[in-house]
């Protein structure tokens, strides 16, 4: 009898842990350790070394160098890199999530620095080169002094669709003037005539490490109205929050 309800108590304890009792955490890029990449430091530096891309992501007022990196010969999860040179800090640097690296032959690069939130530091977003028909790209903000993640609420591990998803079903990232997160996603009518589009639009937290939200709008617009509409599907993706040349 004892042993019985010793099993019935190992039991309910372990389904109180898979089911995440006391509620669920909220979900965080996923970003390896990057003690597991041994040629990080060199790949970096010399990305940095030739970088000519200075904004400020530290929020000093002083413009930083930064940076994608990429060592396409390396196994996934050390192929990919971003990187910023701190004036009087050093250098920080955290590759990508391992689950979105550049594909064998494609090198990341910076596609955005837009200014979110409240922040004086901006963010950087990478193209992380792991599809061939869409912009999956990845958000990374300086805190605590180093480069740290943003989980996007887009894809489940963080990263997020900048442009893509082809003429049926298209997909755009952006932002507001006042540094708003976009995600939009439209889908063509039966007809081929109008895109059914909902938008997407997230506030920065105030600690500058997640989004709250989102507001959303949804609505239907002729097919060659789409881009005029909602200029998150067509591009500059970032101009409205950003006064960089990415």
């Amino acid at each position: 009898m004892r042993l019985g309800r010793f099993l019935i108590a190992v039991i309910v304890v372990g389904l109180l842990a898979v089911s995440g009792c006391g509620g669920a955490a909220e979900p965080r890029a996923q970003v390896a350790d990057s003690s597991e990449c041994p040629h990080e430091q060199a790949v970096v530096r010399r990305a940095l070394e030739r970088s000519h891309l200075r904004v400020d992501v530290s929020g000093d007022g002083k413009p930083d160098t930064v940076a994608a990196a990429s060592d396409p010969g390396a196994a996934e999860p050390c192929r990919g890199f971003v990187g910023v040179r701190v004036d009087g800090a050093g250098i920080s640097s955290t590759h990508l999530i391992p689950a979105a690296v550049p594909i064998k032959g494609i090198r990341a690069r910076i596609v955005g620095l837009p200014h979110l939130g409240d922040r004086h530091g901006a963010e950087i977003v990478v193209d992380t080169g792991a599809a061939v028909d869409a912009v999956l790209a990845q958000m990374f903000t300086f805190s605590g002094g180093g480069l740290r993640a943003l989980h996007v609420p887009d894809q489940p591990d963080g990263s997020f669709i900048v442009e893509g998803g082809g003429v049926i079903y298209p997909r755009g990232a952006g932002c507001t003037a006042d540094g708003r997160l976009i995600l939009s996603q439209a889908a063509q009518t039966s007809d081929g005539k109008r895109f059914r589009v909902t938008r997407r639009t997230y506030q920065l937290r105030r600690d500058g490490l997640g989004f709250t939200g989102p507001e959303v709008e949804e609505a239907t617009v002729a097919l060659n109205r789409l881009g005029a509409r909602f200029p998150e599907f067509v591009g500059p993706h970032w101009t409205a929050c950003t006064s960089s040349p990415v």
